[in-house]
C-alpha cells in the first residue's frame, strides 16, 4: 500500500496535474475529494469528463466513472468485485487507490483507447427506425466509414512506427524536386544538341533499345546472383539435414519399443506427480500466503502493544506444541513407534520426490530458455546473413564443445596458477644457485688458468646444453602428439554420449511442438471471439452513454431553469420586503420614520429637480431676450475693428509719401487727398 501511495503522489505532482500533495495530505483526503482527483485524472484522458462532481449527484458520478472505466477496460481486483460500485460511490480508498495506480501507469495507451472509442462505438437505432430503407443505407455508410477509420488509423500507426518523420519526408521531396529540375535541364540541353542531327528518330529508338537491354542485363545478373545464393543455402540445408538424419539413425540404434514405452511411462508418472501432487500443494501454499498477506493488508496499523501481544500468543502456541510433542514422546506405544518409522521413511521419499521434481522443472525451464535464446540468435543471424548454418543438433554439439573447452580452459588455468606459484619458488632457488655458480665459476676459472686449460668448462657446458635441448624437444613432440590423440578420442566419445542423450529429448519435443501449434490456433480463435464480444459490449456501452448524455443534458437544463427561477424568486422576495417596509413607514406617524421612507426621498429629489428645471428655464428665457442686443453689439465691434484697420493702412501709406494729409482737431480727424 505504501509503494502504491508513493507512486500515485509522485505522478500527481507532475504536469499536467501539478498537485502539491504529500503522503500524509493525500492519505487524509475525504471520499469526495478522492473522487474529484479520480475525475480530474480521467478528464486528462477524455476532456468531456472535466467538471466539478459537487454539481451532480453521487449516483450519476458513479455511473459516469463506471462507464469510462468500462471503456478503458479496467478490471477491479477479485476481492473488490462485489463492493466496487458501492466503494466508488463512497470514494473508498481501497477502491480508488488501485484505479488511480492502474490509470497513471497507462496514460498514453488509455488516451488512445478513449480516442478510438469516440469513433468505433456504434449508434443504437431502434428496429422500427432502422427498417426504413434510407436509414438502413445511411447506417451502412456509417459502418463503412468506421471500417475506413480503422484502416486509416492502422496506416497512421504504421507510419508513426516506421521511423519516418515529416521533416525527413519534406527534405526528401525537396531533394527529389531539385533532382527533377536538374534532369529536366539536362534533357532540354540534349534536345537542343540533337535537334539538327540526321536520322534522329532512328538514333533515339536504338538508344532506347540499348537502355532496355542494359536494364535487362542487370536484372539477369541479379537473378543469377540470387539463384547462386539460394543454391548455396539449399546445399547447406541438405548437408545439415543429412547430418541430422545420420545422428537420428545412430541415436535409434539399440532402442526397443519396450524401452521407449518404459521411458514414456516414467515420464507420465513424473508429470502426473507434478500435476496431481506438487503443483496443487504449491498452489495451496501460494494461496495461503496471499490470504495471510491480504489479511495483514486489510488490518489497521499495529502499535508496539499489538506486536507484543502477537509475540506472546506465538510464544504460548510454541509452548503448547512443545508440551504435546513431549507427551507424545513419553507414551511408549510399540505400534505408534512402528508407524513413526514408516512415516519417517514416507517423509524422506516424499522429500526426494519433491527435490527430483524441482530439479526436473529447473532442467525443463533451462532447456526452454536455452531454446528461446537459440531462436533469438538464429533470427538475429538470419536478419544479416539469410539462412543460418548451425541449427538443432549441430548448435547443441557446438555448445557442448564450447562447454568442454571452457572446462578444459578453467582446469588449465588452475594448473597454470599452481605452476606460477611453483615458478616463483623455483626462481628464488635459481637465484641462490646462480649466485653459488658464479662463485664456483670464478674458482674454476682461476684453477683452469693456473693449469693452462682456460675455457674448458664453458665448452663442455655448451655441449651438454645442446644435447639436453634436443632431448627435451623430442620428448615434447611425442607428448604433444599423444595428448592431441587422447583429446580427440575423448571428444569423440563425449559427442557420441551427448547425441545418445539428446535424441530421445528431441523426439519428446516434436509432439510438444504440435501441441503448441494447436494451442496457438485455439488461442487465436478465442481471441477473435473475445474481440468480437468486446466490440459488441463497447457498442452497447456507447448506447448507454448516449442515453446518459441525453439525461444529463435534461438535468442541466432543468438545473439552469431552477437557478433562474430561484434568482427571480430571491429578487421578488427582496422587493416584497422593501415594499412591506415602505408601507409600514408610510402608515407610521413617527417623524423619524418619515426620514427613512423611500417615498420621502423620491419626493424630495422630485421637488429639487423641479426647482432646478425652473431656474434653467428662467436662465434660458433671459438668454433668448438678450441674444438680439448681443448680436448688434457684436456687429458694432466688428465694424469698429474694420475702421481701425483702414486707418492703420492710410497712416502707413502717408508715412511712405503717399498723397493725403490728415487734419486733427478736437474730437475730429480729417483726411484730405
Amino acid at each position: 500500500m505504501s509503494d502504491q501511495l508513493k507512486f500515485i503522489v509522485s505522478e500527481l505532482q507532475k504536469p499536467p496535474y501539478s498537485r502539491n500533495y504529500n503522503l500524509i495530505t493525500f492519505d487524509s483526503l475525504s471520499g469526495e475529494q478522492l473522487l474529484q482527483v479520480l475525475n480530474d485524472v480521467i478528464a486528462d484522458i477524455d476532456n468531456k469528463h472535466e467538471m466539478d462532481i459537487r454539481e451532480e449527484e453521487a449516483e450519476q458520478t458513479a455511473i459516469r466513472l463506471l462507464g469510462m472505466l468500462r471503456i478503458l477496460k479496467y478490471k477491479p481486483p477479485e476481492h473488490l468485485s462485489e463492493v466496487f460500485r458501492q466503494g466508488l460511490v463512497e470514494g473508498d480508498k481501497q477502491v480508488i487507490y488501485p484505479v488511480l495506480e492502474w490509470i497513471l501507469q497507462r496514460i498514453p495507451d488509455l488516451k488512445k483507447r478513449a480516442y478510438l472509442a469516440k469513433y468505433l462505438v456504434k449508434l443504437d437505432i431502434p428496429p422500427e427506425i432502422s427498417a426504413d430503407q434510407d436509414v438502413a443505407e445511411i447506417y451502412e455508410q456509417y459502418e463503412d466509414l468506421i471500417e475506413q477509420f480503422k484502416n486509416v488509423h492502422k496506416e497512421n500507426e504504421a507510419i508513426k512506427n516506421s521511423g519516418y518523420s515529416t521533416s525527413e519526408l519534406r527534405k526528401d521531396i525537396e531533394e527529389m524536386e531539385n533532382e527533377k529540375e536538374i534532369v529536366q535541364k539536362r534533357i532540354e540541353r540534349m534536345q537542343r544538341k540533337v535537334e539538327g542531327m540526321p536520322n534522329l528518330e532512328v538514333m533515339l529508338e536504338v538508344a532506347k533499345k540499348l537502355r532496355m537491354e542494359k536494364e535487362r542485363e542487370k536484372e539477369i545478373l541479379s537473378q543469377k546472383q540470387d539463384q547462386r545464393t539460394s543454391i548455396s543455402h539449399a546445399t547447406q540445408r541438405i548437408m545439415r539435414l543429412e547430418q541430422q538424419l545420420n545422428d537420428l539413425r545412430q541415436a535409434g540404434i539399440g532402442a526397443t519399443p519396450e524401452g521407449l514405452l518404459q521411458k514414456l511411462e516414467e515420464e507420465a508418472k513424473v508429470n502426473a506427480y507434478i500435476v496431481n501432487e506438487k503443483l496443487p500443494r504449491e498452489l495451496d501454499g501460494k494461496r495461503q500466503a496471499v490470504a495471510s498477506l491480504q489479511r495483514v493488508l486489510n488490518q489497521p496499523a499495529m502499535g508496539q502493544g499489538d506486536l507484543q501481544e502477537l509475540k506472546n500468543k506465538i510464544r504460548e502456541a510454541n509452548n503448547e506444541a512443545k508440551e504435546i510433542s513431549d507427551k507424545k514422546n513419553v507414551s511408549n506405544d510399540p505400534m505408534e513407534d512402528k508407524l513413526a518409522l514408516f512415516r519417517q521413511q514416507a517423509a524422506i521419499i516424499s522429500r526426494k520426490k519433491e527435490t527430483t521434481a524441482e530439479r526436473l522443472n529447473d532442467a525443463r525451464s533451462s532447456l526452454q530458455s536455452s531454446e528461446e535464446e537459440v531462436k533469438e540468435k538464429q533470427q538475429h543471424v538470419s536478419s544479416f546473413a539469410g539462412e543460418t548454418v548451425l541449427r538443432g543438433d549441430d548448435f547443441k554439439r557446438y555448445v557442448n564443445a564450447l562447454r568442454n573447452k571452457s572446462t578444459t580452459y578453467k582446469q588449465k588455468r588452475s594448473d597454470l596458477s599452481e605452476l606460477k606459484s611453483e615458478y616463483g619458488v623455483l626462481a628464488r632457488t635459481l637465484e641462490v644457485l646462480r649466485s653459488k655458480e658464479e662463485s664456483l665459476q670464478q674458482t674454476l676459472s682461476a684453477m683452469e688458468s693456473e693449469r693452462g686449460v682456460s675455457g674448458f668448462r664453458n665448452t663442455q657446458d655448451n655441449l651438454e646444453k645442446v644435447a639436453n635441448m634436443k632431448a627435451n624437444l623430442d620428448e615434447r613432440k611425442g607428448q604433444t602428439l599423444e595428448d592431441m590423440s587422447g583429446l580427440v578420442h575423448q571428444l569423440t566419445l563425449k559427442i557420441g554420449e551427448r547425441k545418445a542423450r539428446l535424441a530421445p529429448i528431441i523426439k519428446e519435443l516434436r509432439p510438444l511442438r504440435q501441441q503448441s501449434q494447436d494451442m496457438q490456433i485455439e488461442y487465436d480463435e478465442k481471441k477473435h471471439s473475445y474481440d468480437s464480444t468486446a466490440l459488441q459490449l463497447q457498442s452497447n456501452m456507447g448506447k448507454l452513454e448516449n442515453e446518459v448524455k441525453s439525461m444529463r443534458d435534461e438535468i442541466l437544463n432543468a438545473e439552469s431553469k431552477f437557478q433562474t427561477i430561484h434568482n427571480q424568486k430571491v429578487m421578488l422576495e427582496a422587493w416584497q420586503e422593501r415594499v412591506t417596509e415602505e408601507m409600514k413607514i408610510y402608515v407610521s406617524n413617527k417623524p423619524e420614520d418619515k426620514h427613512k421612507s423611500v417615498r420621502e426621498k423620491y419626493l424630495k429629489s422630485i421637488s429639487d429637480g423641479e426647482k432646478r428645471s425652473k431656474m434653467l428655464k428662467d436662465e434660458q428665457k433671459s438668454v433668448r431676450e438678450a441674444v438680439n442686443d448681443n448680436a448688434k453689439q457684436t456687429k458694432m465691434w466688428s465694424d469698429l475693428e474694420k475702421l481701425f484697420e483702414c486707418k492703420k493702412a492710410c497712416l502707413e501709406q502717408g508715412m511712405l509719401g503717399g498723397g493725403g494729409t490728415v487734419h486733427r482737431a478736437l474730437g475730429t480727424e480729417t483726411l484730405v487727398l
